[in-house]
């Protein structure tokens, strides 16, 4: 019987690609009022294989021979090899393990491991190995080969061990097909995307250092509608990118996990939905801290978004609950149509049109945004059902701290909302929660706390502002029909009001708004 493995000359030509199949069901409502309620499916090829009925082999790797699988096998490798690549090309029904054990694998000619064909790749991580590729590939390897370890077939990595990884020509680990990631620690500097999986990335655990100079996780499937997301069930991220952070082409949904990302593009991002439920993350973003082309469901989690030009958008979004804080050069939270469309030069960027099919719902949480344009934005409907939300909106009477291109309506929860009089909104006659627009006759400095006092001397609004503002918007269920409340301003009286109608204006809004100009508001 012929060995199952052979050490033989660098080099392989690439075979067609067999699929298995990965089915994403994401539940959501086209007015974004939903709950991330859908199921993902993944094949789990991984975890149905007994790797007891294939023999295991022992290899020592040579320090100039590169290694061909053949065979089904568990493969367990020690040693280096520092002038070679791991190669598996089996039948379309084998299955192999490689168990990486204190390994050094370098190319100088291409990538380290590839496989062009086998039904699953097994990859286990044993103590500390290294990984590392050549900047350029020789002839021998497809054009499609663009990854320090590359996979044709499903790729799943597992075990407790370390694996650091230098990609010098493209991407750190690829699998054309379904990748996955049930634990390990990983250290990938790369010179375009670190993880890039065509049908999927599916991360179950594990601790990932990536630095990217195009984007860090991603998955690319944009022909099976079932395909192309990015799943995260849990798991430690460190991430620097020069593109995106997180990209998936179909769905990003995470459930866990924490995050630090610093991304020059989204660090989040998908073509078409986003779903958090939980977990703690830190984003730095030359662009959207969170976006999604078509909707945004957040059902939990702490998200703070250090820097933006906008924080979250989506054509649709829905806020059920969460710790969220935002600080945006532009919007901090944008409900608007179409694609990608704030800072870099997207399609889309300056539609301003009423846009029905775009709505904001915040349902709960607790959510600060500061921004320097629109702190709240829909191009058209935003409702707040529930929750805490303050803003600390812009001091130019060009944008506003609240701004719909249909309608604002509170049905609960509290809303604070201060900035410049230039463009402010109010929180809609129609809500069914009382609300005032407080105008106020001179500008407000940075760090001016404003209370709201009941007849009874109870404080029932509270905030002090990060920025000048003359103007507030602020409902909440405990304002009374009927009753009289004081507004105080560095622990001064300022003025009294008393709640009239669904809406209550306090104040001039045309002095106000001279007060502002002259205090460096633009027209």
């Amino acid at each position: 019987m012929a060995k199952p493995y052979q050490f033989v000359a660098l080099g392989a030509a690439g075979i067609a690609l067999v699929a298995t199949g990965v089915v994403l069901n994401l539940n959501h409502a086209p007015t974004g009022s939903g709950k991330i309620t859908g199921t993902i499916t993944t094949d789990n090829g991984d975890l149905k294989i007994n790797w007891d009925r294939y023999p295991t082999y022992e290899v020592n790797l040579n320090e100039h021979y590169s290694y061909t699988i053949t065979a089904s096998g568990t493969y367990h490798l020690t040693g280096s090899l520092t002038s070679g690549a791991i190669i598996i090309n089996a039948s379309s029904d084998n299955v192999v393990k490689l168990v990486l054990d204190n390994v050094t694998i370098k190319n100088p000619n291409g990538p380290a491991i590839a496989c062009y064909n086998a039904d699953d790749l097994v990859i286990e991580l044993v103590g500390d190995n290294t990984i590392e590729d050549a900047s350029k590939y020789d002839a021998s390897y497809d054009e499609d080969v663009q990854g320090a370890i590359y996979s044709k077939s499903d790729l799943t990595f597992q075990g407790n061990g370390t694996l650091s990884l230098t990609a010098h020509y493209q991407d750190g680990i690829v699998s054309k097909d379904d990748l996955k990631f049930n634990s390990g620690t990983y250290n990938i500097t790369a010179a375009d995307d670190a993880i890039r999986g065509k049908d999927s990335v599916y991360i179950v655990g594990g601790t990932y250092n990536l630095t990217a100079t195009a984007d860090a996780i991603k998955s690319t499937n944009e022909t099976d509608g079932n395909k192309g997301f990015v799943l995260i069930e849990d798991g430690n991220f460190t991430i620097k990118s020069g593109a995106k952070g997180i990209k998936s082409i179909n769905s990003t949904l995470i459930y866990d996990g924490s995050f630090v990302i610093t991304s020059t593009d989204d660090s989040i991002h998908s073509n078409n939905y986003v779903g958090i439920a939980g977990g703690n993350f830190t984003l730095t973003s030359s662009d959207d801290g969170v976006h999604a082309d078509r909707e945004l469901i957040i059902d939990g989690g702490k998200i703070n978004i250090k820097k933006s030009y906008e924080g979250l958008e989506a054509q649709a979004i829905t806020i059920n609950a969460g710790e969220i804080s935002i600080v945006a050069s532009d919007d901090g939270i944008n409900a608007g149509g179409g694609a990608d469309s704030s800072a870099m030069n997207r399609p889309g960027a300056g539609a301003f049109d009423a846009n029905t099919s775009c709505v904001l719902i915040i349902a709960g949480g607790n959510i600060y945004v500061n921004a320097s344009g629109d702190g709240i934005d829909s191009n058209g409907y935003i409702y707040f059902n529930g929750g805490t939300v303050t803003v600390d909106g812009p001091t130019n009477n060009g944008n506003g701290a609240l701004d719909t291109g249909v309608s604002i309506q509170q049905n609960g929860g509290t809303v604070i909302a201060i900035g410049a009089s230039g463009m402010a909104e109010t929180l809609g006659s129609t809500s069914g929660v009382y609300n005032a627009s407080i105008y106020f006759t001179s500008v407000q400095a940075a760090g001016t706390t404003i209370e709201i006092k009941n007849s009874a001397g109870n404080t029932i609004i509270e905030h002090t502002s990060a920025k000048t503002f003359n103007h507030m918007a602020v409902g909440t269920p405990d304002f009374k029909s009927g009753e009289t409340y004081t507004v105080y301003v560095n622990g001064e009286q300022y003025q009294s009001f008393t709640i009239s109608a669904i809406t209550t204006t306090v104040g001039n809004s045309n002095q106000n708004y001279n007060n502002m100009m002259q205090n460096g508001g633009r027209r």
